[in-house]
């Protein structure tokens, strides 16, 4: 039957990291109780430093730091050998995360200081108006800045807040940002606010507030229609949240605007294959009470934004692996599959749908201009008398970011790719396979169509917090996918023979393929172009790939570097059973110096001992050895020629994997 995935997705670092700073927490003792005040030096403006008890507090000695590496080390000993598959996890990576932890702690609250000095420099801006002003109005205007601001510094204060309500509780914002674990919160959220009663702020995930925080759009909220008229910019002005990256409309990645080739797809840039884009952090907003709308903004928001999608995978530098496996149907590649842990998603608003024009905003005081308003200060500026226009006014998109598990999809028959009727559909009917393979709400799990021409891939992410490790399952698993098209077949009304189940469903209905989330591809959606794909995947087998090479040309490689029939002989019972094939063969070393049989990466040595070894010189040799390669962080593994290989392979899953 279908299996739910794990909810704790340890190959998810991040998530790792929250909860081993959750107990670096409970081990300082630091005091929580109310308010973030209590942490952060409130008279100390605009620097906001941790207050000194607090930031000496957080330094753990030698002592302290030992027991919570023991503590640590038990928690973490029957997950380890799921932790050490996941390519950044090793033997320093708990005494970095534990040495980092302060500077990360005191680095959760930039979110917090940015806020309270917004609304600080608000207070001030009021109260100076409140003195200068020499009409009624101007004072009613400076009271109600000031009675804002209040509120704004009393909701991140938590004075006369519910403290377990409010996303400022110390744990609870902690949680959003990242710091400690928080499955029922959204992570590093953009906040709203809304002046409503006394005021509050609602919270959005940066997926979602790319659109329904976006310039202009209507929010409807408490029975109320608000709209996003002004961005919250912090004292300084938005240019610090100004950036540019270079989009690949190749393969649909993204990369800094320096860089002369795309690195997912190797293509060099030029002007017609890549994009520089200039891009605004989405910001905090302001909503403003909207009663009326004009024909116009029906329409454009009839038609919504034009949301675009890029990814980029994790550094290597980082530890993350980038794993690649071939889609086998009768021994023939018909996809490939790349899996990307901890990968970035840059979603871009390029602006209203049919005028991706990005939005004009006033980079100093936040405020958001419409088309019409644009033109009308232009019109006006061609007649006689000074300029109208603001100077720190930019054109730009708006971006927010997310680190998220992806698979990518590509195709080895681009020319399948011509019809993007059958693109959607496949792309739709994976989806909702993968749903009810491992029982995951719709939500849970993102898709994307990237790239351009041959190089289009389905694009599909990890969108619940924390991750979930299914999409590492369909490169690791051999049989995964097969299992992903059964369902898929069976959602779209077929049977496994191809016969119709419900041939009233034409193209597509809201028991198969459509949804709330693909209405504006709902046109493109058809069943019927998916089923002789999903019944040739039903006894597909996936197969991982080494270096960019398939499975049958690695092996060859590594039988090729062997130096004895015993490495041989144990190479072929990897591959004969199915067994995770080492990613090189006859690794040096200068530190001990020596050379590997066989090197699993990131660190695990595998010596292949024939009866030479048993010899008591090179026994002592070996030892030695083995010793420093211990010491140096890495980890030895040795097969012995007269133990049956079966029973040695077991005993080491994490490493070799499963038979089959």
């Amino acid at each position: 039957g279908a299996v739910r995935a794990p909810s704790l997705d340890l190959a998810n670092e991040a998530l790792v990291r929250a909860h081993v700073q959750a107990e670096w927490l409970a081990q300082v003792g630091l005091p929580l109780r109310k308010s973030i005040e209590e942490v952060v030096d409130t008279d100390r403006f605009p620097e906001l430093p941790l207050r000194e008890n607090a930031a000496a507090q957080i330094q753990l000695g030698a002592q302290a730091r030992g027991f919570l590496r023991e503590r640590l080390e038990r928690i973490l000993q029957a997950d380890l050998p799921r932790l050490r598959q996941s390519g950044w996890f090793t033997e320093q990576w708990l005494d970095r995360v534990i040495e980092e932890a302060p500077r990360r702690f005191d680095e959760a609250f930039d979110r917090w200081r940015e806020l309270f000095r917004i609304a600080t420099s608000q207070l001030e801006r009021a109260q100076a108006q409140l003195r200068t002003a020499r009409t009624t109005e101007a004072q009613q205007q400076a009271r109600r800045l000031q009675e804002e601001a209040l509120r704004q510094r009393n909701l991140l204060l938590q004075v006369e807040v519910a403290r377990e309500e409010s996303d400022f509780y110390p744990y609870r914002y902690l949680a959003t940002e990242g710091f400690l674990p928080g499955y029922n919160f959204p992570a590093l959220p953009v906040r709203a606010w809304v002046p409503r009663g006394d005021g509050e702020f609602i919270a959005r995930p940066r997926a979602l507030a790319i659109r329904e925080f976006a310039p202009h759009n209507i929010v409807y909220h408490e029975g109320a229609k608000w709209q996003v008229r002004q961005f919250s910019p912090p004292p300084g002005g938005l240019e610090q949240r100004q950036m540019t990256r270079k989009l690949c409309r190749e393969c649909g990645a993204f990369t800094d605007p320096d860089r002369e080739r795309c690195p997912v797809c190797n293509a060099l840039f030029d002007g017609l294959n890549s994009e520089v884009v200039p891009l605004l952090d989405l910001p905090n907003v302001k909503l403003f009470r909207h009663e009326r709308i004009t024909c116009n903004e029906e329409e454009r928001m009839r038609r919504g934004y034009d949301v675009q999608v890029a990814y980029q995978f994790a550094a290597a530098a980082s530890g993350h692996r980038r794993a690649e496996a071939d889609v086998l149907v009768e021994r023939r590649p018909v996809f490939r599959l790349t899996y990307g842990p901890a990968a970035t998603l840059l979603y871009i608003n390029r602006g209203w749908r049919g005028r991706p024009a990005g939005f004009v905003v006033d980079l100093a005081s936040g405020e958001l201009f419409t088309d019409g308003q644009v033109e009308n200060e232009a019109r006006r500026n061609r007649r006689p008398g000074p300029p109208q226009q603001a100077q720190n006014r930019a054109r730009l998109a708006l971006c927010v970011w997310e680190t998220q598990n992806i698979l990518l999809l590509r195709t080895v028959e681009p020319a399948w790719w011509e019809s993007d009727r059958a693109v959607v559909s496949l792309l739709y009917a994976l989806k909702r396979g993968i749903e009810q393979t491992f029982q995951l709400e719709e939500r849970e799990l993102g898709v994307q169509r990237v790239g351009h021409g041959e190089k289009t891939a389905l694009l599909f992410y990890e969108a619940a917090e924390g991750g979930l490790g299914v999409l590492r399952r369909l490169v690791e698993e051999p049989d995964a996918l097969a299992a992903v098209a059964r369902e898929a077949l069976r959602v779209c009304h077929y049977a496994e023979d191809g016969s119709d189940l419900k041939p009233d469903c034409v193209q597509a209905c809201y028991e198969c393929l459509l949804s709330y989330t693909n209405q504006p591809e709902a046109f493109l959606l058809d069943r019927r172009l998916i089923r002789d794909v999903m019944r040739s995947l039903l006894n597909c087998r996936v197969e991982p790939r080494s270096h960019g090479v398939s499975r049958e040309e690695h092996l060859n490689q590594l039988r090729a570097r062997t130096q004895s029939d015993f490495e041989r002989q144990f190479l072929d019972f990897l591959a004969a059973g199915g067994y995770r094939l080492p990613d090189d063969a006859q690794k040096s070393f200068l530190e001990p110096r020596c050379i590997a049989d066989f090197f699993y990466e990131p660190n695990v040595v595998v010596f292949c001992d024939g009866p030479l070894h048993d010899r008591p010189d090179q026994r002592r040799v070996d030892e030695a050895i083995r010793r420093e390669l211990l010491a140096r962080g890495y980890r030895v593994v040795i097969i012995r020629w007269d133990d049956d290989l079966e029973t040695q392979v077991g005993r080491y899953p994490e490493v070799f994997g499963h038979a089959g």
